[in-house]
């Protein structure tokens, strides 16, 4: 007499809520992994600009000694000194936007050849969204750019 009464299907009740609230989290999930990924990009986009600022300020600074002693020529001369320093008061009057935790120059910021501003800077990125998850962890991601400049004395 039970059998008569019994709802047919009882046994598969909620299991669609279960997919449903599952898919939603994985949706989740991909919209916030897709939120970080843009956020890093546009980092990385604002470490360039800054570097090409960073260059372009050190390829027309000049080193004074050697301007004084031999003259301006067809270039302007560069050292490795003249280039880390210009860079780096360059950097330090820019704005570090609020996902990048920090930054700086790294090796091989100066010059090769003499007449080449050659500046690298290397930024650490905190996604907005699971940046707070990945604080747990200590990993923000390191981002490394460079950025070349010349300044041709014309005449």
């Amino acid at each position: 007499m039970s059998r008569l009464w019994a709802r047919p299907g009882r046994g598969d009740d909620g299991r669609i809520s279960i997919l449903i609230v599952g898919l939603f989290a994985l949706l989740g999930i991909l919209v916030m992994g897709g939120v970080d990924v843009t956020a890093v990009q546009l980092s990385r986009m604002h470490l360039i600009d800054v570097a090409d600022a960073a260059a372009v300020d050190a390829a027309d600074a000049i080193d004074d000694p050697t301007v004084y002693q031999q003259g301006v020529g067809s270039n302007l001369r560069l050292t490795d000194r003249s280039v880390g320093t210009v860079a780096g008061s360059s950097l330090a009057q820019q704005k570090k936007p609020a996902h990048i935790t920090s930054w700086g120059l790294i090796g091989g910021t100066g010059t090769t050849d003499g007449r080449t501003a050659v500046v690298r800077l290397r930024g650490n990125v905190r996604p907005p969204l699971l940046g707070g998850f990945m604080s747990f962890f200590d990993a923000d991601i390191s981002i490394t750019v460079e950025s070349r400049a010349r300044a041709d004395v014309g005449g």
